[in-house]
């Protein structure tokens, strides 16, 4: 087996050289595989585009735009830093995953694993960003153990982690009929429908307070 090398202290604060057994699988995230196609992609530079203009038209239009390129860069970077690994099968192996796989699980303690649907984005019918899932760990007792979001993983990638972690995985409306909505995922993820129904209002009202906030000229 090969490993990859690492520096660790030992209690006397010596540095040594240290294997680490490597990952029978890994893939990484890319943010060009979040965008449907090469028009979708241009059409969300086009928004952006639109943002950046109405800026110059008032502070609610600015703040706005301020707002929608903050999310913009911290979604690119979270999708940048994203990567997957899977241990080699053992009583210590684990499956990490988040920013730089920074987040880890151990195997034996996953019973299976929840699906939530994220839907990609459309303008006018045309898709711009793809779907992909969020992955919900479970243990025996039902308490979610972590999340793994396949936004900008290649799905061939994904199909290989899911052939080889070896649990049930499950969808959400599924979990749901059967009372097994994992315990601690938060509430707009257990309850789509519902963050929906508080989104659509919102945003309205957020539009509102932006259109009605008067130009910088008046």
């Amino acid at each position: 087996m090969t490993a990859r090398v690492h520096r660790a202290a030992d209690p006397d604060g010596v540095w040594h050289a240290v294997g680490v057994p490597t990952p029978m699988l890994t893939a990484r995230a890319h943010p060009g595989r979040r965008w449907a196609s090469r028009l979708g992609r241009a059409l969300s530079w086009l928004g952006v585009v639109i943002f950046a203009g109405l800026a110059f038209v008032s502070a609610g239009w600015t703040a706005l735009f301020v707002v929608v390129a903050v999310l913009s860069i911290v979604v690119h970077r979270r999708t940048t830093l994203r990567r997957w690994e899977l241990d080699q099968p053992g009583a210590d192996a684990s499956f990490r995953f988040g920013p730089r796989a920074s987040r880890s699980v151990r195997l034996a303690d996953v019973a299976g694993i929840v699906i939530v649907d994220a839907p990609g984005t459309s303008a006018r019918g045309i898709p711009v960003t793809r779907d992909h899932e969020r992955w919900w760990l479970v243990d025996d007792g039902g308490r979610a153990l972590g999340q793994a979001n396949t936004e900008g993983l290649d799905p061939a990638d994904v199909q290989r982690f899911r052939s080889a972690l070896g649990v049930p995985f499950v969808p959400l409306v599924l979990a749901r009929r059967a009372g097994a909505v994992p315990l601690g995922m938060p509430w707009h993820q257990a309850h789509p429908a519902g963050a929906i129904a508080v989104a659509v209002p919102t945003a309205v009202v957020v539009m509102l307070v932006v259109v009605l906030v008067p130009p910088y000229w008046a």
